[in-house]
């Protein structure tokens, strides 16, 4: 609602402004009127200004909201969580738990003599794949817009996709792109690259807007309008600057300290507490210790916590048995959906993982037979991922 109540609001300045440049004409044709027309030119000067075509543009009607809170939400609470039936009186009884496959295991306790009970865990709805096709072209990351379209990068190419996987625009750089971000506020695409440069899409065309010391590994254009780039070396790590190329913020790090993000790979703004995830490859080269994880900071760039997840993380919560251990832990993408939640497109284990915001693993979105490249999100809170090296399979996730 407040981005078409930006449209609207927009639309009716450009409408007054048009409005205002059309009634300066027309004053200066009626002082040339007055001043050296006929009585049938200043006739005609009258009739015009009173004509119907000349009114002011008519004010637009904003769209408005108003929050009822809910007298009785158990009844909501009961239907959204489940219930628990049980029977018997025993010690000894079964529980079924399901993973996201729509698979059952049970597990048994015994105890005393007495009567079997059964307690049944009906589960919410899993993951539902909403589309899947093969993408035209490769792709290392990936950005869905406002409108059901998804933006695509890869080495110096864009692609605009519909939400078929049919193209429907692309923009060639002069040099390799290293990432992409759509802006929240102005929905257009700003993209770093290899020669230090950050540029923003405009009418087709990617236009300068200022250029780092460091080369911009990734960004991340922030709610406040700010731009977010990752760098690597041992000048910053982290910086905010505003869209002309001030310097709001940065990390630092001392020589003899780990720097708090070494390799980003991935950044994306919490759109609820405006933290920041930042997918860190941590290399050796940049200062880490090669152990891969998200880092998630506050606005000002403060840790909040680190996640690296194991291989062995529970398909569901559930579940009485831990999966076998997997591959070690490689985020390939970050995002945020609309709650909060954190998204994780963890690429050696084939898999996406759904996260807290205090970094609480809630369960695996989804796994696939090839690796997760690219992770993105669009408004409606449908996942766009990537598989496959170089991703070029597409799946929507719901």
């Amino acid at each position: 609602m407040e981005e078409d109540n930006t449209k609207l609001i927009k639309k009716y300045k450009q409408d007054l402004k048009m409005y205002e440049k059309q009634l300066k004409q027309q004053i200066q044709e009626c002082k040339a009127a007055l001043q050296l027309g006929s009585h049938i030119q200043v006739y005609d000067a009258f009739c015009e200004i009173h004509s119907p075509t000349q009114s002011l543009p008519v004010k637009p009607v904003l769209g408005t909201a108003n929050f009822t809170q809910n007298e009785n939400p158990q009844d909501h609470l009961n239907e959204a969580l489940g219930k628990v039936i049980t029977s018997g009186q025993g010690q000894t009884f079964d529980q079924y738990w399901s993973d996201d496959q729509g698979r059952s295991s049970t597990q048994e306790w015994s105890g005393a003599k007495g009567k079997k009970a059964v307690t049944t865990y009906k589960l919410l709805p899993q993951t539902k794949v909403v589309e899947e096709w093969k993408s035209p072209c490769a792709i290392y990351s990936i950005c869905p817009t406002t409108d059901g379209q998804v933006w695509t990068q890869y080495r110096n190419k864009l692609t605009l996709l519909d939400r078929k996987g049919k193209v429907i625009q692309e923009v060639t750089h002069n040099v390799c792109i290293n990432d992409i971000s759509l802006s929240p506020t102005t929905h257009t695409l700003w993209v770093c690259d290899h020669n230090n440069n950050i540029t923003e899409l405009v009418s087709g065309r990617l236009t300068h807007r200022f250029s780092t010391k460091e080369e911009p590994w990734c960004i991340c254009v922030a709610a406040s309008n700010h731009v977010i780039v990752g760098m690597t070396k041992h000048i910053s790590k982290f910086s905010k600057f505003t869209t002309n190329g001030k310097m709001v913020s940065t990390t630092m790090a001392k020589e003899t300290e780990k720097p708090l993000v070494c390799t980003p790979r991935s950044i994306s703004e919490c759109p609820v507490t405006h933290n920041v995830a930042v997918a860190d490859f941590s290399s050796e080269t940049d200062g880490g210790d090669g152990k891969r994880g998200v880092v998630v900071m506050n606005s000002d760039f403060k840790e909040q916590f680190v996640y690296r997840s194991r291989g062995d993380i529970p398909i569901s919560r559930y579940q009485p048995t831990p999966q076998p251990r997997g591959e070690p832990f490689n985020p390939c993408g970050v995002v945020y959906d609309s709650v909060g939640n954190l998204i994780i497109g963890d690429c050696n284990n084939n898999r996406v993982l759904l996260i807290s915001g205090g970094g609480e693993s809630l369960r695996v979105i989804h796994t696939d037979p090839d690796y997760t490249w690219a992770v993105g999100i669009d408004r409606e809170d449908v996942l766009w991922v990537a598989f496959g090296e170089p991703g070029k399979k597409v799946k929507l996730l719901q």
